[in-house]
């Protein structure tokens, strides 16, 4: 137990450090491409960031744990949009984009009907499922990139020419590799060891999934969005939640559909509802107080849902 522990901190560590070379990168790559740093949290940040639920998903789904694949994908959902986001508002007021109010949290709402819909319909989530899945996700990619960068030309043009000198290119991309991979080891030391505790406690495998591994496999998230808020980058933090869940969603759960089909619990149907509207509130927290910002009361409030939310899963 007490090994374990040691080395659940030595991947706090890991965690750390990996979410400050991934943000130093991705903000880097994203100024020298003309592409504003919501996008980059978007993209390069939320699929970096959901490396981990992918690999913790497809393994579970090989091995025949569908309930670990989908309770890490819905738990980790939950997680990034109410303990991680409202952490970070509770350090710094979130600004609320009106491309995030009115494209983003949309499409992350759409993606869980999407995956409810599929999953529904037979019980399972197939390979061809699984194919719609990816597509969808790519086309969110293609169109956030290619708005992305008419947004930072049409920047770069009103401030005529970049005044801080960027590192290099190549340096930039190594940082990103390098905090990913050091994101991707340090989840799987913080997974694997609290999940070795929580089973020798006789923890059900859908409760340790939608806690335990949701919540180890979203520390990248947490610590790369808490990270940015510290340092005021508002953009990133919201933009790596709302593309982490729009990636585990569509590509975390259809990436493990290509090499298995994975049997759906009907229970998961109220987490995905949960996450529907909770996305939605979001947007509402846009008009209430300081118009287009998720203030630090907001954030407590997305705390405290979460709160509850682990409570009733524990118990039901």
């Amino acid at each position: 137990m007490l090994l374990s522990l040691l080395v659940i901190a030595i991947g706090f560590a890991l965690l750390v450090f990996g979410a400050n070379f991934l943000v130093d990168g991705a903000c880097s790559i994203a100024r020298r491409l003309g592409v504003p740093d919501r996008v980059a949290g978007l993209t390069i940040v939320a699929i970096g960031t959901s490396l981990p639920e992918l690999v913790v998903s497809v393994t579970s789904a090989v091995g025949g744990h569908a309930d670990m694949a989908f309770g890490n994908v819905v738990g980790s959902c939950l997680a990034n949009l109410l303990l991680i986001l409202g952490l970070s508002a509770v350090i710094a007021p979130v600004a609320l984009s009106r491309s995030t109010q009115r494209f983003e949290i949309p499409v992350s709402v759409a993606a869980c009907g999407l995956l409810a819909l599929l999953a529904n319909t037979g019980g399972q989530v197939t390979m061809i499922e699984g194919v719609v899945l990816l597509v969808a996700f790519a086309a969110f990619v293609a169109r956030t990139v290619r708005v992305g960068l008419a947004e930072g030309a049409g920047e770069k043009d009103e401030a005529g020419e970049d005044v801080e000198p960027q590192p290099v290119f190549f340096r930039s991309l190594v940082m990103v590799a390098v905090g990913i991979a050091m994101l991707k080891f340090g989840a799987d030391l913080v997974v694997d060891n609290a999940t070795a505790i929580a089973s020798a406690m006789g923890i059900s495998e859908r409760v340790i999934g939608i806690t335990v591994v949701a919540l180890g496999t979203c520390l990248p998230e947490l610590v790369t969005s808490v990270v940015a808020a510290f340092r005021g980058n508002s953009d990133i933090a919201v933009g790596n939640v709302v593309g982490s869940n729009i990636s585990n969603l569509l590509l975390v759960m259809g990436g493990p559909a290509l090499f298995a089909s994975i049997p759906y619990d009907v229970a998961y149907n109220v987490d995905l509802a949960l996450l529907a509207i909770f996305s939605l509130a979001l947007v509402g927290f846009a008009f209430i107080g300081r118009r287009h910002e998720m203030s630090r009361a907001n954030g407590v409030v997305f705390v405290v849902l979460y709160a509850a939310y682990i409570a009733t899963s524990v118990l039901r």
